[in-house]
């Protein structure tokens, strides 16, 4: 099953859960659940048992006050679409590009010994 880009759901969710008080792992299951993942695929991405999913995911409904994931889903969208209606800009997260190990200066001074 195809997953949506967490750059783009990031933004949108981080709105959606501000004020909540999910923790760090509720908060990465909340941005698994709106990316399409299933208890066991999140299970493996977060390298715990489908148990602890599930558990993590009743926690964050009662916490959220919804009845399940099509309602926590169906919440985040309308957040989301009320943003965008608004004109608000969604930044993504910046990408990191790695850094040569040696800078170019030192690499010529080095080769000329």
């Amino acid at each position: 099953m195809p997953h949506i880009d967490v750059e783009i759901l990031a933004p949108f969710t981080a709105k959606y859960l501000e004020g909540s008080t999910l923790t760090p792992a509720e908060r990465a299951e909340v941005l698994r659940m709106a990316q399409g993942f299933a208890c066991k695929d999140s299970a493996a991405a977060a390298g715990v048992s489908p148990e602890t999913i599930r558990a993590r995911r009743k926690r964050i409904y009662r916490k959220l006050d919804v009845a399940g994931s099509g309602e926590l889903i169906s919440s985040l969208l309308m957040t989301s679409l009320n943003m965008l209606s608004r004109g608000e800009r969604i930044e993504p997260r910046p990408t990191v590009t790695s850094q040569p190990a040696v800078q170019p200066e030192q690499s010529s001074a080095v080769l000329a010994r």
